[in-house]
């Protein structure tokens, strides 16, 4: 796979005219970059078959930058098994959420031995030695890295999910992953670029077609669950535990809260590491929907029953709702649900998402067995791009060119020909390549790296003391002045340091300032501020105990119980003298702003579940005391304790603190049956008290 400098290449080494395996290498003037590094998730595809076209990069050893856009195996699928076989030594970022996810997803595909995921290919050592090598990259963070500038935006697919805006020598290029612009319940919808995008390379899984409105999906969707279930059938929905599975979560608990009617059917999930990564997602509660955001917290289930035997679900005669991983029915306990129900004409399977050629899924929906009676339907929550999304969003980036990718080769055709015919105006070529096939375009280079620029103020003075150190190293008394230019050019980089700074345009040409040389950047009429932020939350436990929950976070947070305080970064938590408040106090940045949100949530709802706790137990203390009032026995309480009486004579005392019970020992009773028959009622109570 040669590279030609003067040229920008793009080739998919998987998910050209497939979805799976999404894995896109780009070369523009000398540098690599790979977007994704996916598994193949049909059956066809085992072992390395499932793997991208590694074998035809012609340097693996020179690829500058690995990104990833979020947490499913089709996209990160691949990387331990890429960093253990290959000589690999550049970069790979992700966010923060995608890198605390990746290591569950991965860890539980190896575990439920999945199909579609060789166990050849990965093991846990392999996982844990990726991610020491992966760095984080938050939304909108710009970073600088061997002549390559980055950033990412939210892709509103997953908590965490990205789009990478890469720019090389003037030529941005924008790589979507997996995106959905629609408005959900628990994620905002992808951010719109404001830069000038050159190159969009964007995902085509449905092709030139269009999503029915939200408000109609879930409609027929829980239409569709109801009828089944008052027809005396099961619902089975097969989710991957990591996409769809929270959102369809909150919609039928919001649902089942307002219809007592249908009360009476349980909602199961077997999903258990969808339930890991709840805490995950309420950590993060920053990036996820609007509601989050003024405190509500969805994921907190009325309606929803975990349990992690799957023999406890099947074993119940009520009809019921199930949701099951992986999505797909390939494997784990979706398989094994659908297996056992698939016989019965009154159950019914739903697809909540792109069913992927070669999967039991797909079949089921196009071309199913003669012997299966379940009836399956889909109705798509895919939080992927409809061709209303992807018109909107060329629309408004108006790139030059589009490369697409992600899709079948059905899908590809379909939106490449509607895409020609609406942005004839707008896109110089829309291009839809297959796995292998170079895309090549050509750029004039930019005005800036022609001009080059000059470091200025302290920055100057940095790069005049990296030369000094430079020359002693090397025994130089002298550096020639092209050496000097391009270690001073604003896209320079060295193996020892890497000089980045606010670009001024100035009369005397373009100038490189440190954007923290404020004496230099007033100079030039530029003032910089500081913004001081502040909040409060109750208090409602010791500051010790905020401690150990805030480490449990962040194990950099530091502890200064002489001053009542707590530092995290450059967040100063604290409790005011006379105060049952906790204050937060903060230089405002996107990072520290995060962070201080995050914190403030998760504590907030620490607090309110230790007062949901005290308030439950009240209930049922109150509770209990009633359903005994209505027997024969008679009761008091003294000194918290409830003494359950027969006949004036003290059977069981109950402890009011944490609700055991004692029986007082039975020889001093004349009627065991009294006893027992006491103890009955009150565990029966305990033990049904929801």
């Amino acid at each position: 796979m040669n590279s030609d400098n003067s040229k920008l290449i793009i080739t998919p080494l998987g998910a050209g005219n497939e979805v799976g395996r999404s894995c896109i290498l780009l070369q523009f003037q000398e540098k690599q970059i790979m977007f994704d590094c996916g598994i193949h998730m049909n059956k066809e595809n085992k072992g390395v078959m499932a793997l991208p076209y590694f074998n035809k990069i012609d340097k693996i050893e020179d690829i500058d930058l690995i990104l990833i856009t979020h947490f499913h195996l089709d996209h990160c699928g691949a990387l331990p098994y890429f960093l253990k076989n290959y000589k690999f030594r550049g970069k790979i970022y992700m966010t923060t959420p995608t890198k605390e996810i990746y290591g569950l997803v991965l860890k539980d595909s190896i575990k439920v031995k999945s199909e579609d995921f060789s166990q050849d290919l990965i093991n846990e050592q392999s996982i844990e030695q990726s991610l020491k090598n992966i760095d984080c990259i938050d939304y909108d963070q710009e970073i600088h890295y061997q002549g390559i500038k980055l950033k990412c935006y939210n892709a509103g697919h997953v908590l965490g999910a990205a789009m990478f805006m890469v720019e090389i020598d003037g030529v941005r290029v924008l790589y979507t992953g997996d995106y959905s612009t629609e408005k959900e319940r628990h994620l905002r919808p992808a951010q719109l670029p404001l830069e000038k995008i050159h190159v969009l390379i964007v995902e085509s899984t449905y092709g030139d077609t269009q999503h029915e409105t939200r408000t109609k999906r879930e409609e027929n969707f829980l239409k569709e669950i109801v009828s089944t279930l008052n027809g005396g059938g099961n619902v089975l929905l097969p989710v991957f535990a990591t996409g769809r599975c929270h959102e369809l979560l909150i919609i039928l608990d919001e649902y089942w809260s307002k219809n007592p009617q249908i009360q009476q059917f349980p909602i199961y999930s077997t999903c258990t590491l969808a339930i890991k990564c709840t805490h995950i997602f309420q950590k993060h509660y920053n990036k996820l929907g609007n509601k989050f955001q003024k405190g509500e917290n969805l994921f907190k289930f009325n309606y929803i029953n975990t349990k992690k035997h799957l023999q406890d679900i099947l074993n119940n005669p009520k009809p019921k709702v199930v949701m099951a991983s992986p999505g797909l029915l390939q494997s784990g306990h979706s398989k094994q649900i659908y297996e056992y129900w698939c016989k019965d004409e009154k159950n019914q399977v739903i697809i909540t998402g792109p069913a992927v050629q070669g999967t039991i899924a797909h079949q089921l929906i196009h071309n199913p067995e003669p012997d299966i009676k379940i009836r399956p339907a889909q109705i798509s929550f895919s939080a992927h791009a409809d061709y209303l999304q992807t018109s909107s969003f060329i629309d408004s980036l108006r790139p030059q060119h589009v490369i697409l990718v992600h899709g079948t080769q059905h899908k590809c055709r379909d939106l490449q020909k509607k895409i020609e015919i609406n942005f004839k105006d707008i896109v110089e070529k829309v291009w839809a390549p297959e796995n292998q096939k170079q895309v090549e375009l050509s750029f004039q280079r930019s005005s800036v790296s022609q001009a080059g620029c000059k470091a200025i103020g302290e920055l100057g003075n940095q790069i005049e003391n990296f030369i000094i150190t430079f020359q002693e190293k090397h025994n130089q008394h002298k550096i020639d002045e092209e050496a000097v230019e391009s270690m001073t050019d604003c896209t320079c980089c060295t193996n020892d340091l890497y000089f980045n700074g606010v670009l001024l345009n100035t009369e005397h040409g373009f100038m490189l300032v440190d954007e923290t040389d404020k004496e230099t950047l007033q100079q030039y009429g530029i003032e910089q501020n500081q913004i001081y932020n502040q909040m409060y939350i109750p208090l409602s436990c010791s500051l010790e105990q905020v401690f150990n929950y805030v480490q449990e976070l962040n194990p950099e947070a530091q502890f200064h119980p002489d001053d009542s305080l707590i530092v995290v970064k450059d967040l100063e938590i604290r409790v005011p003298v006379s105060s049952v408040l906790l204050q937060f106090k903060w230089i405002s940045s996107p990072k520290t702003d995060d962070l201080a949100d995050s914190l403030a949530f998760f504590l907030s709802n620490v607090n309110q579940n230790k007062l949901d706790d005290e308030e439950l137990l009240k209930d049922k203390q109150k509770g209990l005391i009633k359903v005994l009032q209505k027997t024969e026995f008679q009761t008091e309480i003294i000194d918290n304790k409830l003494n359950v009486k027969n006949k004036n004579s003290v059977i069981i005392q109950v402890d009011l603190n944490d609700l055991n019970l004692s029986v007082i020992p039975e020889e001093t009773h004349e009627n065991k049956n009294i006893i027992k028959r006491a103890q009955t009622i009150i565990e029966s109570y305990l033990s049904s008290y929801i």
